[in-house]
């Protein structure tokens, strides 16, 4: 169903392009577009491209120039209105003589809050909630960030009608068309980091890096081998040693494997666990705080997948369904092994509903 968009939701759509384009550089500051529009015209545009460097405001803001002034401002995320790296972006709103200004979504961070305020009390109009739930997607994994010390962790599968993921030989490549592969990859690009266990090295030798898309740093690859068994002539170990991260056992570090793999570049972390489970929990503070990955983007295979949900550590579902049938019960599914209860299947909430030509992606967050 077609739904014509308003002025302002049809701006704020180009600021929410301007926005993805800093998605996954930023954090742990969120990803923020903003557009700068007079007379039905657009003046600018920016957004916010790494921590420390200055916020989608202040870019539009200083390309627009002096036609700034009297114009409305469509920003994605509630303007800053404290001291950090930067100064707040609400005092360069009120300096350009911006008239207007459209925001998607109050700023969740209280030390960054009070934008909204400031600005009415300038005598400036403002508006807020526009496209809000949008707006709310392209900074989900800093809100999360803010209260968390894990990264953000999203899962990624694709299956045909009848849930297979692979063929019973394991088979798993064109499940889905290259549209919807070609979003994958920007996903991964919308990331610090993507992840696999090591069933999915053994059998596919993946390289996990972003190539439909340019990017100046590829995001970090991470693998949960708890003996070990990742080989030294993977691509992964060959080509991408220096941002490859092993999470592994941690009585797999008296191997000595694992020393040829630190002397390759490889990062080990160790983690405790029980009959042979890791605590992956663990692990992915780790990654957050030695390796500053804010957001992990998993891409299965399926026991990795069903032991995430059942630890209740998917935050974000993307799943992608082809239009077709294995018709037999010889496949991999989705999730493989018991989830402890019915509850665990219910606690994702439906977002989206996209299609990539004849494929189908739901996007789902987790409750609570």
């Amino acid at each position: 169903m077609w739904v014509e968009l308003t002025k302002d939701e049809w701006f704020m759509k180009l600021a929410l392009s301007e926005g993805y384009k800093g998605k996954g550089k930023t954090l742990p500051n969120p990803a923020v577009g903003a557009v700068v529009v007079k007379d039905g015209r657009v003046i600018s545009t920016g957004y916010h491209q790494r921590a420390g460097l200055p916020h989608a405001e202040r870019i539009a803001l200083e390309r627009a120039g002096k036609e700034a002034k009297g114009a409305t401002l469509y920003v994605t995320l509630e303007p800053c209105n404290h001291y950090g790296r930067t100064p707040p972006c609400t005092e360069a709103i009120i300096s350009a003589g911006i008239k207007r200004v459209v925001i998607g979504v109050r700023d969740p961070n209280p030390v960054a809050s009070g934008g909204i305020e400031r600005l009415k009390r300038a005598g400036i109009e403002v508006e807020v909630g526009v496209l809000e739930r949008e707006c709310f997607e392209l900074i989900e994994d800093f809100v999360f960030n803010l209260k968390s010390p894990r990264p953000f962790v999203s899962l990624k599968l694709a299956s045909t009608l009848d849930g297979a993921i692979a063929d019973k030989e394991g088979n798993s490549k064109w499940i889905t068309g290259k549209e919807a592969r070609a979003y994958v990859h920007k996903l991964r690009s919308y990331h610090n980091a993507v992840m696999v266990g090591i069933g999915t090295v053994l059998k596919d030798d993946p390289l996990l890096t972003v190539r439909e898309y340019d990017v100046e740093k590829q995001p970090f690859a991470v693998v949960v081998d708890p003996s070990l068994r990742i080989p030294t002539n993977s691509k992964l170990v060959k080509e991408r040693s220096s941002e490859l991260i092993v999470i592994t056992s941690q009585s797999s570090l008296l191997s000595y494997k694992a020393s040829i793999l630190k002397d390759m570049g490889v990062k080990l972390i160790p983690t405790y666990g029980y009959e042979g489970v890791l605590d992956l929990e663990e692990a992915f503070t780790d990654l957050k705080r030695d390796f500053s990955i804010y957001s992990l983007l998993c891409e299965g295979g399926s026991k990795l997948s069903s032991f995430l949900l059942r630890e209740k550590l998917i935050d974000k579902l993307y799943l992608f369904y082809s239009p077709k049938i294995l018709g037999t019960k010889d496949f991999i599914p989705m999730f493989s092994g018991p989830l402890a209860y019915l509850k665990d299947v219910k606690e994702f909430e439906p977002f989206s509903i996209e299609t990539y030509r004849k494929d189908l992606l739901i996007k789902l967050y987790r409750q609570g």
